[in-house]
């Protein structure tokens, strides 16, 4: 949780060097993750005003929470909540048969569905942090980016740099993409 509260609000916030937390104060941290979370919903999640309202409802969820004295629970809940409606939709089973689930019990595309596209410069940005994520390459991304400048100078774009990449290091490339 330090590492995540870093990443959103600088390794020397307070939330960030807290060793040890009084429920009072988790609940102060979690409204500003929430608070976080409404403005990284604002900036890129476009959607219908259904989906949207639905969205809204799981951070909702996750503040009311905050209000009671046993809130982890709750506000897994609603964070919960927000995560699958983010991958499509918020499913229910309540009526259920009981046995092996079927493939389509999984699917959250009743009403949209999410789909990811990268542009040949996020693919780059990629490829480059994809050693820190644990991805073993044999060429590390910023040689091969130099090997590639080297061959074709420094104002190839990424769309001729991931043709020759595919190319020149077919094992590497499969391995991220």
């Amino acid at each position: 949780m330090k590492n995540q509260l870093a990443r959103l609000f600088g390794e020397t916030s307070a939330p960030a060097r807290m060793e040890t937390a009084t429920p009072v104060q988790w609940r102060k941290v979690l409204r500003r993750v929430l608070r976080e979370l409404d403005a990284y919903l604002a900036v890129n999640v476009q959607t219908d005003g259904v989906h949207l309202l639905m969205l809204h409802s799981g951070l909702a969820a996750a503040s009311e929470a905050l209000r009671r004295r046993n809130f982890w629970p709750a506000y897994a809940e609603g964070i919960t909540r927000l995560a699958l409606l983010l991958m499509g939709d918020y499913p229910d089973h309540r009526k259920r048969r009981f046995g092996r689930h079927r493939l389509s019990h999984y699917q959250l595309s009743q009403h949209r569905e999410v789909r990811f596209f990268q542009s040949y410069a996020q693919k780059l940005h990629t490829l480059m942090i994809a050693p820190r994520m644990g991805i073993q390459l044999k060429t590390p991304p910023g040689r091969a980016l130099m090997e590639f400048h080297e061959k074709f100078g420094r104002k190839a774009d990424p769309v001729t740099f991931f043709a020759w990449y595919r190319q020149a290091h077919p094992e590497d490339y499969a391995a991220v993409f």
